[in-house]
């Protein structure tokens, strides 16, 4: 390793800890892939003068890398050990409080050491370094406000969610004057059908002199579910085989292929978020049992062409017995029958046992109070990414545990394989259609229904036990 790349690694082990999980306070030992992929390139290039090569670069990694401690600890490696006077560091990211998380590991890092406390002033929003009036604090996404900011380093974290590349214009742009500017993106890769400004720095990037990638994650035609390429994308020692076979059956493939093989989703053309084989290996004809409770949850389409409901019933060995029904609007009139919808949830709700019925209160609000005033147990069931999230996930792995029977329901199985994977953080993912025509209705109510019956199963008697009395 070159004399200045060495600098950074025994800055990192002499006067940097980490601060996370069960390595919270051991010294922070650059890994081997991070010393040769990451500090060698981007520190050890230098020219006759012994100046940087580098001056833009680019860091790919799957998630659980250590991305932002590592981040947080070259901002400290330049702030002390290669202080610039009157330099200025920015932190930045779509907001400010993503761009605080590496900040806020700043500081304590700092608050670990007593040499670096010594040597600095801390405060909320801003670390200084009184002996060369060096600077650090964090940004959020405003390009604007920016123009007027002239740093010596920065790093912007989670490029692939940016929706351009102003702020990385900025920062770079404002270090002209700077004698070894250097600027670090750190990201993971952007989820189907996003991430236009990490391509257009990717193809910027590729040929700029002063620039360095460096991507770590899976070939673009290589098996998503083999798991020697799950091994090869994940270079961390930290994360175990085990831990990689567990998030592959916790999450949709999209998703695992985003972030632990850091590629776009290779599955579909927008990450559908259930396989044909998953979903058909669920297809046992569902069982009801009048002694247990059921739930029933409606979906309908904005545009009212589509209405779905769905029925769950879990049994006493937590199996989700599912039964679906979904209403198209006729095609000789512009409008959906919702009396007569309305009249068969009445239906499907005695013969069900339905003890709870849950509905979006955005939509089909009149049927909600109507059959709210005759006593059905309705409730608001807000498709927002705090409900409808954990209920995608919650479908997601009972169908993957093989705990869900619904029949092969051919228009179910439609919807379900239609839905693509949305990521929200942090609230997780949920499922949206990839285009107009292919509906998702009956799987939203799915989701919804698996949500309710969890909580439903231990708790709530049945229709049949109450003597044909709802329980409100």
């Amino acid at each position: 390793m070159t004399r200045r790349a060495d600098r950074v690694v025994r800055f990192s082990e002499t006067h940097v800890r980490h601060m996370k999980d069960r390595w919270a306070g051991k010294p922070f030992v650059l890994e081997p892939f991070q010393r040769a992929k990451i500090i060698e390139p981007i520190y050890g290039r230098v020219d006759r003068q012994g100046h940087r090569k580098t001056k833009r670069a680019l860091v790919g990694l799957p998630r659980w890398h250590g991305k932002t401690e590592t981040a947080a600890m070259l901002h400290l490696y330049h702030l002390f050990a290669e202080p610039v006077f009157g330099g200025e560091q920015y932190a930045f990211a779509t907001t400010r409080k993503q761009a605080a998380l590496m900040f806020d590991t700043a500081k304590r890092m700092i608050g670990a050491d007593p040499m670096l406390s010594a040597a600095s002033k801390v405060y909320r929003n801003i670390i200084e370094i009184p002996e060369t009036g060096c600077t650090f604090m964090c940004l959020p996404f405003d390009a604007d406000t920016s123009q007027g900011m002239h740093p010596s380093f920065a790093t912007g974290d989670e490029v692939h969610v940016m929706p351009n590349l102003d702020m990385v214009d900025a920062m770079v742009t404002g270090m002209v004057g700077r004698e070894e500017p250097l600027f670090i993106a750190i990201t993971t890769a952007a989820a189907a059908g996003k991430g236009a400004a990490l391509d257009a720095m990717i193809a910027q990037w590729k040929s700029d002199p002063a620039g360095y990638i460096f991507w770590q994650g899976a070939p673009s035609g290589a098996d998503p579910t083999d798991p020697a390429v799950w091994r090869a994308a994940n270079p961390a020692p930290w994360i175990t085989d085990a831990m990689l076979k567990d998030q592959f059956a916790a999450m949709p493939l999209a998703v695992f292929e985003r972030y632990h093989l850091n590629r776009k989703p290779s599955y579909g053309a927008s990450g559908r978020a259930f396989t044909p084989e998953m979903w058909d290996a669920c297809k046992a004809k569902p069982k009801f049992d009048p002694d247990l409770p059921s739930v029933l949850a409606v979906d309908a389409a904005s545009k009212r062409d589509r209405t779905a409901v769905v029925i769950d019933q879990v049994d006493a060995e937590g199996m989700h017995n599912l039964w679906a029904e979904v209403w198209a609007k006729p095609e000789d009139r512009d409008y959906t029958d919702f009396l007569a919808i309305e009249d068969e949830i009445r239906h499907m709700g005695q013969e069900y046992g339905v003890t709870r019925m849950g509905f979006d209160p955005a939509q089909m609000r009149r049927t909600m109070t109507q059959l709210d005033e005759e006593g059905y147990p309705i409730e608001e069931f807000p498709q927002n990414n705090v409900r409808l999230c954990p209920a995608c996930q919650t479908l997601y792995e009972l169908v993957a545990q093989g705990k869900v029977r619904h029949g092969g329901d051919p228009v179910l199985r439609e919807h379900v394989l239609n839905a693509v994977v949305y990521e929200r953080p942090p609230y997780g993912w949920r499922m949206t259609k990839p285009s107009p025509d292919e509906h998702i209705d009956a799987a939203i109510a799915c989701a919804m229904a698996v949500q309710m019956a969890e909580a439903e199963a231990s708790v709530a008697p049945s229709f049949a036990a109450t003597g044909g009395v709802w329980m409100l």
